[in-house]
């Protein structure tokens, strides 16, 4: 296939080194001309985004907030065939893409870190055409573990997991004392990088955007009251200890 990638951050690269080396004909465009030029200098394929209606395939990877613009380009250049989009929250922008002829939202659940795509996990969400957009998935994602569900229920899971995560992280981060960070700091650091790969932006993005953002605030501080009035109970015996257990093995693998 003929695939375009818009913008040429570090999820874009990803995309455009793991399809290239597919022999699919692939091409990148971003705004940002200073990347422009240092991309094109190292061999990358520059394509405009006003002349793509011949490609087989447009591959968003821009922040959340652009992917509309994106769509509106797309649609006045006349392009009629896939648009993928990999975003962290869906539902702000699935009314924009149900506008396009051939939608596929999918969200890589690995960093611009991976090595390798196989066993890697990929949410895709229906928007149309569930069994043709499924089978596109699959064939761009043959070696992916590929699970599928709605756009509330990705928005939800991301708040649980993505954001939960991530807001633990910076609130340790800002009560910690800078100048003495210990292990634990550094732990923390690397659960944070571990949850979500991506810049300062994507993380205010996701937190601003997702219409489930509220009920994570809500389940936060009813934890907290019961933590701080004496009514937390532990689930079972040992759980913190298997907790902590399972944390440490995760971020030594990681290490």
């Amino acid at each position: 296939m003929k695939i375009i990638i818009i913008g040429a951050g570090k999820m874009g690269i990803w995309f455009y080194k793991y399809f290239t080396s597919k022999n699919h004909e692939t091409y990148f465009y971003d705004t940002d001309q200073v990347k422009v030029t240092d991309l094109k200098d190292r061999g990358f394929r520059y394509h405009q985004i006003d002349q793509i209606k011949n490609f087989d395939m447009v591959f968003c990877s821009t922040n959340i907030s652009s992917i509309k613009r994106v769509i509106d380009s797309v649609k006045n250049s006349e392009f009629k065939k896939y648009f993928v989009e990999i975003s962290g929250l869906k539902t702000p922008i699935v009314k924009s893409l149900i506008t396009l002829e051939k939608p596929i939202s999918v969200h890589p659940l690995f960093g611009p870190g991976a090595r390798t795509a196989k066993g890697k996990k990929v949410i895709h969400v229906p928007l149309k055409e569930k069994e043709e957009e499924s089978a596109m998935v699959r064939e761009l994602f043959p070696e992916m573990e590929i699970t599928t569900m709605s756009a509330d229920e990705h928005d939800r899971l991301v708040t649980k997991t993505i954001q939960l995560v991530q807001l633990i992280s910076m609130i340790y981060n800002r009560l910690a004392i800078e100048g003495d960070w210990g292990s634990s700091q550094k732990m923390m650091k690397l659960a944070e990088s571990v949850s979500l790969y991506g810049s300062d932006e994507l993380i205010k993005e996701i937190f601003e955007l997702n219409p489930y953002t509220e009920e994570l605030k809500e389940s936060v501080m009813n934890v907290l009251k019961d933590i701080y009035s004496g009514d937390y109970t532990v689930i079972k015996k040992g759980y913190f200890e298997d907790l902590y257990k399972k944390a440490y093995k995760i971020m030594e693998d990681s290490l």
